[in-house]
């Protein structure tokens, strides 16, 4: 069972339900760095047939590249990164949210900013594209996620007949996050909530005599938690299918897990008539 939440602080009744939704699929999110089927990404063990020889100072990642066992290698790699990525993003939503029930929206706006904006495309890329581990590894100017809007939109379009919900469409997750033409885009709204004037995008441009999120009025606020509350949920049920697809075939775990998990969302989405 999950916790379930009683004081919502600051948060309108009108949004609970959809905040209750958000902790949920963040808790779901949260099991792949904590729960015990998931272990394999936290840990991991090499079998030798026979006892290996280091080189002075060399380590065992180094070893397995020396001696042929590149796919081995790839793998820990693999783990490291998206548990270390996954874990990074929870510690950013679990804040974003606790900020949105205390009011304090400049911190939400600015938060769940790394988990979209920049971890997803760490995991597509991990996931999806065959030059990204070598890369990684090899040159030291590598940046993660520095691709342009054209690779972004084939990355989102390459995982959308993987969802099981068939209602989120990549078209829909481009314009949420990355659009940098559309106001509304999170990159345009947390650079809003990041700095103070915002004037290098005509679509992100801060207004005369104005502050961006410093002179949010009560109805500006409600607003900002009416958008919040219509993306957040669709953009964390995409982060939580996408992991589960990618780390049951990373992980190679029994269907029967993935089952549960799937009974146990459907589960919360008819109690709490979440969708």
């Amino acid at each position: 069972m999950r916790n379930e939440r009683y004081d919502f602080l600051h948060l309108p009744k009108e949004f609970h339900r959809q905040h209750k939704s958000c902790e949920f699929l963040l808790y779901q999110i949260e099991d792949f760095v904590t729960a015990e089927p998931f272990k394999g990404l936290r840990a991991q063990t090499v079998q030798f047939d026979k006892e290996i020889e280091l080189s002075d100072g060399e380590h065992i990642l180094d070893y397995l590249l020396r001696t042929d066992k590149s796919n081995k290698h790839d793998e820990i790699i693999t783990s490291h990164i998206l548990n270390a990525v996954i874990a990074d993003s929870c510690q950013f939503l679990q804040i974003a949210l606790f900020a949105s029930l205390q009011q304090r929206l400049t911190v939400t706006f600015s938060l769940i900013r790394k988990p979209f904006v920049y971890n997803l495309l760490v995991i597509l890329r991990l996931y999806l594209t065959s030059d990204f581990l070598e890369k990684f590894i090899k040159e030291d100017s590598f940046d993660t996620t520095g691709i342009s809007q054209e690779d972004i939109i084939e990355l989102l379009n390459a995982t959308e007949n993987l969802l099981l919900s068939k209602s989120i469409k990549a078209s829909d997750l481009y314009d949420f996050i990355f659009n940098p033409a559309l106001s509304d885009s999170l990159v345009n709204m947390s650079n809003k909530a990041l700095h103070p004037s915002t004037t290098r995008n005509k679509n992100n441009k801060t207004e005369i005599q104005n502050i961006n999120f410093v002179f949010s009025t009560k109805d500006s606020i409600l607003t900002q938690w009416d958008y919040l509350y219509r993306r957040l949920p669709l953009l964390l049920l995409y982060l939580n299918e996408i992991l589960e697809i990618f780390l049951f075939d990373h992980l190679k775990l029994d269907n029967e897990i993935y089952v549960e998990r799937l009974t146990e969302r459907a589960n919360f989405f008819k109690q709490n008539n979440a969708c």
